[in-house]
């Protein structure tokens, strides 16, 4: 009975429309998601926030599809006991309970249905990537020297500022930095230093983290938030610079920059002006979430139009050789 059931389920699986036989003698059915079916950036923000965001995006493909994919597999085997109780099938008296097991176990076997996974993974996000260097510890203050309303006149930076290891990725010294913030222009600035000093003179709180506005899917996403997820793997600490190598990413010199309070929901400008690519040391990411993961979102403070948030920002993910290695 069995190899005969085996023979009418696959003749009628062939000649239904959107099964196919695998090389391994099952068959697939591809669930399809509607052009309009999208995640919202709470349900990203879970994914990214759990502690295996790979896991947790396929739990919630789980939730979302389960139900579906029972349905299609239920109507299946409607349809095959149809052709199995005909009167010129092999049990036109009905199945047995032993039949029925059969069937059941075949379906589980050899009938696999495919979630839309890539629609949701190629899904583009808004993303703020904040920076820690050190500066976490001080609470995010390091960054407000003068010309800042709360800085005064002569101060000496902190190594850990964030605005002196963005000024050395620029290939400035922390000398030349203080030099344009005490002296640069505010009202026409040219360049990356005299950015940074009418950044820093327009802050609006005295808590700043330096963020980058980027544009990221979430497989992209799934990836670096995976990474970041390293930094803990020798326990936590308050100071990033004791954080252990977690790779890194390359930013686009066109990335939107600046300084922002996500606590506040303030902050200034968003117009450093980075002269090359930033490559940017996974350990010191705070946090890589859509838009209002982390605090009052960039959004809803500024009414930025979309493309602020630079496509392609995130040029490259780099992870760190022996990755299995180092997730112990």
């Amino acid at each position: 009975m069995k190899e005969k059931m085996d023979s009418i389920i696959s003749r009628h699986l062939e000649k239904t429309l959107g099964y196919w036989r695998q090389p391994d003698e099952t068959f697939k059915r591809e669930i399809y998601a509607d052009y309009r079916d999208k995640m919202n950036s709470e349900s990203a923000i879970k994914i990214l926030e759990s502690p295996n965001p790979s896991d947790a995006f396929w739990e919630m493909m789980c939730d979302w599809y389960d139900d579906y994919s029972c349905d299609l597999k239920n109507e299946l085997k409607k349809e095959i006991v149809d052709i199995l109780q005909d009167d010129n099938g092999p049990c036109p008296e009905g199945l047995t309970d032993e039949e029925d097991d059969l069937l059941n176990d075949w379906l589980l076997e050899k009938v696999n249905f495919a979630f839309p996974e890539k629609h949701y993974l190629e899904q583009p996000f808004h993303v703020d990537i904040m920076v820690d260097t050190g500066d976490g510890n001080h609470d995010y203050t390091l960054n407000c020297v003068y010309p800042a309303y709360c800085g005064r006149y002569g101060e000496t930076i902190d190594d850990k500022a964030s605005i002196v290891w963005l000024a050395r990725q620029q290939g400035y010294t922390k000398r030349q930095l203080r030099r344009a913030l005490k002296e640069g222009d505010v009202t026409n600035p040219k360049g990356f230093l005299e950015s940074v000093r009418a950044e820093v003179a327009n802050i609006a709180s005295p808590m700043q983290i330096l963020t980058f506005l980027v544009e990221m899917t979430l497989e992209d996403l799934i990836k670096l938030n995976e990474l970041i997820g390293l930094q803990y793997r020798n326990g936590y600490y308050y100071d990033s610079k004791k954080n252990p190598y977690c790779g890194y990413i390359v930013l686009d010199q066109k990335t939107t920059t600046g300084l922002y309070d996500p606590w506040s929901g303030g902050g200034s400008l968003f117009e450093i002006k980075l002269e090359k690519d930033v490559r940017l040391p996974i350990r010191f990411i705070r946090s890589a979430l859509p838009d209002g993961g982390d605090g009052h979102s960039v959004d809803s403070v500024y009414g930025m139009v979309g493309s602020v948030w630079q496509r392609g920002g995130v040029k490259t993910i780099h992870a760190p050789r022996n990755i299995k290695k180092v997730e112990v």
